[in-house]
């Protein structure tokens, strides 16, 4: 039988509905997301161009604030808007960044996978759009602060009108051996909830075993939720969830 893991604040209301476990093969020295990493290289082999359409309305200038995943191969993994001046620019960008090719982030001459808060600046004197890349936010409010509210579509956890309800959960399951082997296991997961109730860039933040933190990512991806919602319109939060192994299996 499955044990469940501890859970943190959001899944305290997910036990209702669904024990969770995580697979420990394996120990390892302790896994933390790196400080000193290379960041991504963008190679823009296509412009993110400025709207026809708000140009004809004459509108001069706007932005979009895009969420990426970068994979180990270079690949967009995945892109989420955050935030954006209009919608049209939104779509731009992410029109230009599915033709654009990456370099991954490197730790120690090693690629690794990123998520990297990118930063589009439109005008209509430009041939394209100018990039700025950021590290993602750990602290919501710091990208909260840069955006006017009628655009944010990020908002803090614990600002939502209520608790992210989930509707569909994995559980990874764990042996008795390996439950009494790896007792008292970390695995600390960051990720974002979209205005669909999708799991979204999920990412690591700590673990004490590399293998763990492979199943622990796999199945908080596939996790669903009621949409988030601030003042009744749905959101994107961001928030994280630490699992605790037991010494036993239920």
């Amino acid at each position: 039988m499955k044990r469940p893991a501890q859970a943190g604040p959001l899944l305290r209301l997910c036990r209702l509905l669904c024990g969770l476990g995580l697979t420990v093969i394996a120990t390892a020295a302790p896994i933390v997301p790196p400080t000193d990493a290379e960041p991504i290289r963008i190679i823009q082999t296509e412009p993110a161009a400025f709207p026809p359409l708000l140009a004809q309305q004459n509108v001069t200038r706007g932005w979009s604030k895009i969420v990426v995943g970068i994979d180990v191969t270079g690949k967009l993994a995945d892109a989420l808007v955050v935030g954006c001046s209009h919608p049209e620019f939104a779509a731009s960008a992410l029109a230009a960044l599915r033709q654009w090719q990456f370099e991954p982030a490197h730790v120690s001459g090693e690629a690794i996978f990123t998520v990297t808060q990118l930063d589009f600046h439109f005008s209509d004197r430009t041939q394209g759009a100018s990039v700025v890349t950021q590290p993602s936010p750990d602290n919501v409010g710091q990208l909260q602060a840069k955006i006017r509210p009628v655009s944010n579509l990020l908002v803090r956890f614990d600002e939502l009108d209520c608790l992210p309800i989930p509707i569909h959960l994995v559980s990874p399951a764990y042996s008795a051996e390996d439950a009494q082997r790896h007792a008292g296991k970390k695995v600390v997961v960051r990720f974002y909830i979209d205005e669909t109730g999708r799991v979204r860039l999920p990412t690591l933040a700590y673990a004490d075993d590399l293998v763990t933190a492979r199943q622990a990512l796999a199945a908080v991806a596939e996790w669903r939720f009621i949409p988030p919602k601030y003042q009744n319109q749905p959101v994107i939060t961001r928030t994280s969830q630490t699992f605790v192994f037991k010494g036993s299996p239920r």
